[in-house]
């Protein structure tokens, strides 16, 4: 192979794998757009199995080797929700009108970077702009092409044009179609902000196009889409709210939250309410929230009183994340009041685990120590009752995007907590 022909497919390797990168992180901003402007995307793989559904957070399965999407179009958001679910399995990008999409720096700016796009002329060189595409599709870009062109300005499917079956046979890709519901109901042609309605995309067959037969392919993927948005868009709750919300109805939930506040209570860096607050947002308004409450303050006082033991018959823990000015603190309030020291530490930002160590060594009884506590388990049960009240309010609102507020908040933890040791220090 000559040097030229390595250096062409290096470049080539180079630039798919950059469009992976870049079709990933679109993924990851617009599923988080979605989510906090609509209901949240929920895609069926079968549209007559409902037990076929996949939530956005999961990856979908597409079909090996060159791949053609072609999908109604109804709503500038089409193209988000196409990419945020494309893009997590396979680089993508959409087709776009050349002369609506490039007409000035903001337009390129954000059909480009921020879409991920492949302008196409709608002035009679259309088809050499779509063929100028076929080393990427080759090489496993997914082109996404909506073949009526335009959108639909009453949501109603309109005729597809063959341009992307054309291609198709060309390159010896296939053409998945791919029916979007609520889009129109939610962002229609000529809407500026969006309704915040459920988004529902479902995948159909894919269709393996021959260069006799491309009008029958065309009436295939059309007869598909038909079919495929012919009932109304299905509200449901996203992935990252059905994950955490099994956990707490769960076994499993109620031993992490336990675990969890026992390890913050001996050694563990990180606040016991921290799992409490993560699944008593999805229980609504039935008991086992405060079953969940329970569960925290039950291993917070069951981790304190064993630090106590622990270091009362002269064994100390490891206390990571603390410092040497937060035991004199703890020492000294303890030294004055026992019961007001743990009121203290409701606020101060010192861990729990070093009062409970400065009790064991101050050997304070145990009637003393479980006393104190009044204070710990009433924080844990205002943080975790409130977080509850809250969560069930917001529910409607957090089912579509709970994962991605959890995100944000474990994201700026780390900062609260380097304030806090510095503070400290």
């Amino acid at each position: 192979m000559s040097q030229v022909s390595v250096a062409h497919t290096s470049s080539r390797s180079h630039k798919i794998s950059r469009l992976r990168r870049a079709s990933w992180l679109r993924s990851k901003l617009w599923g988080s757009v979605v989510g906090v402007l609509s209901r949240g995307i929920t895609t069926f793989e079968n549209h007559q199995d409902a037990s076929a559904t996949k939530p956005l957070s999961q990856k979908v399965r597409l079909p090996e080797g060159p791949l053609i999407v072609v999908a109604n179009h109804t709503s500038h958001a089409d193209s988000a929700a196409l990419v945020a679910m494309i893009g997590r399995v396979r680089p993508v990008l959409v087709v776009s009108a050349k002369d609506y999409w490039k007409q000035d720096a903001t337009a390129e700016w954000l059909s480009g970077g921020l879409i991920g796009t492949w302008p196409v002329s709608r002035a009679g060189h259309g088809f050499e702009d779509l063929l100028a595409a076929e080393p990427l599709v080759l090489d496993g870009v997914v082109l996404v092409i909506f073949s009526e062109g335009t959108r639909s300005a009453d949501g109603k499917l309109q005729e597809f044009h063959s341009g992307a079956f054309r291609l198709a046979a060309e390159i010896g890709a296939r053409v998945l179609p791919i029916g979007i519901r609520g889009n129109f109901e939610a962002l229609p042609k000529g809407s500026s902000w969006p309704k915040r309605l459920a988004v529902n995309l479902s995948l159909g067959q894919p269709i393996e196009v021959s260069p006799n037969a491309i009008d029958v392919a065309v009436k295939d993927a059309r007869s598909q889409v038909e079919a495929l948005i012919a009932e109304p868009a299905v509200d449901m709750a996203q992935f990252g709210w059905s994950r955490v919300s099994r956990l707490a109805f769960g076994p499993v939930g109620l031993a992490v939250i336990f675990f969890w506040a026992f390890g913050e209570g001996v050694f563990w860096p990180l606040i016991a309410e921290m799992p409490l607050m993560l699944f008593i947002v999805t229980v609504g308004w039935r008991w086992r929230g405060l079953l969940l409450v329970a569960a925290a303050c039950a291993g917070s006082a069951v981790g304190v009183l064993t630090t106590w033991w622990l270091v009362a018959n002269g064994f100390s823990p490891p206390s990571p994340l603390t410092t040497a000015r937060m035991f004199e603190v703890a020492s000294s309030q303890l030294s004055t009041d026992v019961g007001s020291a743990f009121w203290k530490q409701m606020f101060n930002g010192i861990p729990v685990k070093v009062y409970a160590h400065e009790a064991g060594a101050m050997h304070l009884s145990f009637a003393q120590v479980l006393l104190s506590l009044v204070p710990r388990m009433l924080r844990i049960a205002v943080i975790g009752v409130g977080t509850w009240l809250l969560g069930s309010a917001l529910s409607r609102w957090l089912k579509s995007c709970l994962g991605m507020v959890q995100g944000i908040c474990l994201a700026l933890f780390p900062f609260g907590l380097w304030l806090t040791v510095g503070y400290w220090s």
